[in-house]
């Protein structure tokens, strides 16, 4: 009884030296990542194309990204006539991450909110589209069945209904969060592992996201996807789903499961983009993304199958 009891506490006392060790790396590595948060900072700041355009369209990033990751198709959008604004997300897009904690579902709801009433008061009548990338379609969908009547509808790119577990071993990534979460007691930012999954190799060297994250921004991340969970049904409006077949970092799965519980979305389509990994907006076959997105908002009874072509010109 008394060597297990000692191995136990030198158990303890290994692991939270380890831990005090890491985030001690953790400090001195962001002291010299300053610049590149600044750097990605400036890269990501919110911006508005055609605002006097219609129907209006609220383009939102996904986990630990920005607005630039919609910089090649929001221009192909607001070509066809739509006012497209693209917003970013508290804690996200070069962010410190000590600023990143206290962040939760709430927060990045008054942020959608606030973005939701500014488009309104712009052109108060014109019809509002939410558009999400990743977690961003998370958010999108949450943000609809709160908003049902300043909502026309949803497009939703490559949606995180659950993060893949290709990379995680033994136990799932919402498992491994809530151990981690409840035995690190000193680290309270970790490095994120999120994958360059980006097809196009000219995008993928210039790509990239927040690097170090604070842990309530994961916490943040899983809140948001279990308040949607269970409600795919609740929404009612058109809704458009498209997947990365390749996608490294959702659970197309899980995805699949909820976009087939949407029964009353009206229509529903869901598309694949075989071009592109999980970056969608950005990567090979953006342009042919966009013209699904157009055709599919001007004309939400069309046939679910898209011809693979480019954009379509404005009207």
């Amino acid at each position: 009884m008394i060597y297990a009891l000692l191995f136990i506490a030198l158990t303890a006392t290994v692991w939270m030296a380890g831990d005090a060790i890491h985030a001690g790396w953790i400090r001195s590595t962001l002291s010299r990542e300053r610049d590149h948060i600044a750097e990605r900072r400036r890269h990501n700041e919110p911006f508005c194309l055609n605002p006097a355009g219609s129907p209006a369209l609220l383009l939102i990033h996904g986990f630990a990204d920005g607005p630039s990751v919609f910089s090649k198709m929001a221009p192909i959008l607001a070509e066809a006539g739509f006012a497209v604004r693209a917003m970013r997300l508290s804690a996200s897009g070069g962010i410190p991450p000590e600023e990143m904690a206290g962040i939760c579902l709430d927060t990045w709801r008054k942020d959608i909110q606030t973005e939701l009433h500014a488009l309104q008061a712009a052109e108060p009548g014109r019809p509002i589209w939410l558009v999400g990338h990743s977690m961003g379609s998370t958010l999108a969908f949450d943000a609809g069945l709160r908003n049902n009547d300043a909502v026309a509808g949803l497009v939703l790119l490559a949606p995180l209904i659950e993060p893949s577990n290709e990379r995680s071993p033994i136990l799932t990534s919402r498992q491994w969060f809530t151990v981690l979460n409840r035995m690190l007691f000193f680290s309270s930012v970790v490095r994120s592992g999120l994958p360059k999954d980006v097809h196009d190799p000219h995008i993928r060297k210039a790509y990239s996201t927040d690097r170090y994250l604070h842990r309530d921004l994961y916490r943040a991340l899983f809140e948001s996807t279990d308040a949607i969970v269970g409600h795919a049904a609740d929404w009612t409006g058109p809704l458009m789903v498209v997947l990365s077949p390749s996608d490294q970092v959702v659970d197309n799965e899980a995805t699949t499961r909820f976009v087939f519980s949407a029964s009353n979305a009206v229509p529903l389509r869901l598309s694949e983009q075989y071009s592109g990994g999980h970056v969608l907006p950005l990567d090979f076959g953006y342009e042919q993304l966009a013209g699904k997105i157009i055709r599919f908002i001007r004309d939400p009874q069309q046939l679910p199958v898209f011809p693979e072509e480019g954009p379509i010109p404005p009207t």
